[in-house]
């Protein structure tokens, strides 16, 4: 890997889970919140990663990218309504049965249902048309919540290729500070 990455942990997992599992496709929405993946992402070799302005541009996007290639294609995007903007995409890859890894990056937990812009409740968002949900913990240091983050994702890549195709979401709570690398 050429450059620093993240501090961030969960997103670090992530991306060494991705790459163990061929995953090579990363389609990201510009946003702060979400800077720990782009800081990463845009970083590896492993990665064809395309950064794409207008988030449901970049969802149907991905969407036809996983369609024409037959391989998942990860959607990132930042915190807040941001993620909404995703819904109509997921929608159809979840009748198509197409393989798509929606990551939203979120707000600490506890900004939630505060009053804070950009927080939404993100987590279950796309619930009615995914075929799992997960939500990473928050800052997890302790071995056994690392275990736990990794197991998360591993279950979602798999869920999103095995077997029956179709999208998976996965939320990651951050807290900053969101740019600093290692």
């Amino acid at each position: 890997m050429s450059g620093k990455i993240t501090d961030k942990k969960s997103v670090r997992d992530f991306l060494v889970i991705l790459e163990a599992k061929g995953v090579r496709d990363v389609i990201i929405t510009p946003g702060s919140r979400n800077a720990p993946f782009s800081i990463s992402f845009f970083k590896h070799p492993s990665f064809q990663t395309l950064s794409i302005t207008d988030e449901r541009s970049a969802a149907f996007f991905a969407l036809g990218m996983a369609q024409q290639t037959g391989r998942p294609v990860v959607l990132i995007c930042t915190s807040g309504t941001a993620a909404l903007n995703f819904s109509p995409a997921i929608a159809e890859a979840f009748y198509q049965r197409i393989p798509l890894l929606v990551v939203t990056a979120d707000r600490p937990l506890e900004w939630v249902d505060q009053g804070e812009g950009q927080t939404i409740r993100q987590s279950k968002v796309f619930s009615n048309f995914v075929k799992g949900s997960f939500d990473i913990v928050q800052e997890a240091a302790h071995k056994d919540l690392i275990w736990h983050n990794q197991r998360i994702i591993n279950e979602a890549v798999d869920l999103a290729t095995k077997t029956t195709l179709g999208p998976v979401h996965i939320n990651f709570p951050l807290r900053e500070s969101l740019y600093k690398t290692i």
